[in-house]
């Protein structure tokens, strides 16, 4: 007989897990206080790193690039960006830049315990500026760069943005009045004649003195004032305010980690009471990872609409859409088969996702296409196929685990085993249409971008390798070569070159013509998933030829 949960315990865990979901999604209200006023001036348009933005965007930007998160010591992001662009000789002492390598800590003498220092203490280390000469040096003479030296390029590159706030070189707030659409700085527009200009550099040391002298009314007055005349100096050029408003609500709903939010809690419930006989709690499962796909679809529809392109063209993006398509299959496989499983691995694989995108070395900020990309639809159309793709495969990989899990724990439960093969087998068709179709894609585009159709690329080369792979898995199940242990085993193994398609080459390798992906690290995360991965193989494997006992 099917063992279930007793009714009342039903009650309490699902009270506990709408409980915990309230807490997860509530938001922590901040005191105002007598502070000034910083969130008038969130809205001001910026033109940082090749596009126009909300300044609110640029400072999670570089606050979170300098100190590692977007608030620490009660200072929000408006907070220490303005502290270091209009009081930088109180915020360059604060220990705010962030430093993890243990090797260039001991090697600076700094205490390695710690992982933020100040401006002062990194810049005024006569070890580490010979160290990131040296190392810039040998980066311009193409020379390979130790690990220390990486790591002290990434902190002096923190340090160079903090520097260019402090200096006002980065504040390009300013719209020029010419046809050329150019944008300048507070400080660049001193000495020009243009009595606009004049007037517009006259409010903002107003609403420095203001800063610095904790006035909070002329502060507010002052960026008021700006926000209006910024906007008039040059309406041709400067963003609407729908676009910018638009912007600034995506930044502050945070629909990913709401999303991420969601999928937790309905992957739990779903996982300790979706499976009893109880409908109501299937669906209340099924209803919370809805909400989570809700705000999972409406991140990449902002993201879209901000960027002007379909949000697939870094690995911050391509993951996030990854973890979108995670869950649109497992909705369409679930509302089909009724199985819960799907659901299920939708909600835990999508809820990875999100959580690598948040936790790996990536750029979350939203950049302009390079040069390669632009002006072309086959971007959309190749890395959203191959990404769906990727969500299909993973989607049979936590399948595959369901599986051997099965044959750990439950050798009996041949009856489940063999609904899972077939739930699995169907998912891999699925990802391997798409892989195909998305291959098929890329060689279209990469003509027309490199005037080839194929080049033996890394990148191509690993995804022919991994198309191969599943190829044969699903011809080795159609044929009956591999049984179900076999179709699970060899579904979590070819997952492993999909993640060195995805991952390894952008990461480790490093190498080939997709350069605009690229990174680096990530070589021991890879090697304990990948030794995880066999391990859990090895040990269903001696299960499986176990007899079983009577």
């Amino acid at each position: 007989m099917k063992k279930s949960f007793p009714a009342p315990l039903h009650g309490i865990l699902f009270g506990v897990l709408l409980l915990l979901c309230a807490l997860t999604l509530a938001l922590p209200a901040s005191a105002e206080g007598d502070k000034l006023p910083l969130e008038e001036t969130r809205d001001w348009a910026v033109l940082a790193d090749g596009r126009v933005k909300p300044l609110q965007t640029f400072a999670n930007e570089t606050v979170l690039s300098v100190v590692g998160r977007k608030k620490i010591d009660g200072l929000n992001a408006l907070e220490i960006f303005w502290g270091y662009a209009l009081s930088p000789e109180d915020f360059k002492g604060r220990p705010l830049i962030r430093i993890e390598s243990p090797t260039l800590k001991e090697a600076l003498e700094f205490d390695a315990g710690a992982r933020r220092f100040s401006f002062d203490d990194i810049m005024g280390s006569l070890q580490f500026q010979e160290l990131a000469r040296s190392a810039m040096d040998r980066q311009r003479d193409d020379m390979d760069l130790t690990s220390m030296e990486k790591d002290a390029l990434s902190v002096y590159s923190k340090a160079t943005r903090v520097s260019d706030l402090m200096r006002g070189d980065s504040l390009t707030i300013i719209p020029l009045p010419d046809r050329e659409g150019n944008w300048s700085t507070p400080r660049a527009i001193q000495a020009s004649p243009d009595a606009k200009t004049q007037t517009i550099s006259g409010k903002f040391a107003a609403m420095a003195m203001a800063y610095n002298k904790g006035n909070v009314e002329v502060f507010r007055s002052s960026a008021i004032e700006l926000r209006s005349d910024l906007r008039n100096l040059n309406p041709s050029v400067y963003p609407s305010e729908t676009i910018i408003e638009r912007e600034v609500f995506y930044g502050d709903i945070n629909p990913f980690g709401k999303a991420w939010k969601f999928y937790l809690v309905g992957t739990l419930l779903i996982f300790l009471l979706g499976f009893s006989t109880k409908r109501w709690l299937y669906i209340s499962a099924l209803a919370l990872l809805g909400l989570g796909f809700a705000c999972h679809t409406m991140g990449v529809g902002l993201r879209w609409y901000i960027g002007g392109r379909a949000p697939v063209s870094n690995m911050y993006e391509s993951l996030i859409f990854m973890g979108w398509g995670i869950m649109a299959i497992g909705f369409v496989q679930e509302a089909i088969y009724k199985k819960r499983f799907f659901a299920l691995a939708g909600g835990l694989m999508s809820f990875i996702c999100l959580a690598f995108s948040e936790n790996l070395p990536i750029d979350s900020s939203i950049s302009p296409l390079v040069p390669v990309l632009a002006h072309t639809s086959w971007l959309a159309i190749h890395v959203m196929t191959i990404m769906l793709s990727y969500s299909a495969f993973a989607l049979a990989m936590i399948l595959a685990h369901f599986a051997l899990f099965t044959q750990l724990w439950r050798p009996n439960r041949t009856d489940l085993v063999q609904s899972l093969a077939l739930l699995l087998y169907n998912t891999l068709q699925v990802g391997l249409l798409f892989l195909a179709a998305g291959i098929i894609c890329g060689a279209v585009w990469a003509n027309e971008s490199w005037g080839r159709y194929w080049g033996w690329d890394p990148k191509e080369t690993w995804s022919l390798i991994t198309f191969f792979i599943y190829l044969a898995i699903v011809h080795g199940r159609f044929a009956g070569w591999l049984e179900e242990f076999g179709l699970a085993a060899s579904s979590i193994i070819g997952f492993l070159s999909v993640i060195m398609t995805y991952y390894g080459v952008n990461f480790i390798l490093a190498a080939g013509m997709h350069s605009y992906g690229f990174s680096e690290g990530g070589q021991f995360w890879m090697l304990t998933f990948t030794l995880l991965e066999l391990g859990v193989i090895a040990i269903a494997f001696v299960r499986h030829r176990r007899p079983a006992a009577p």
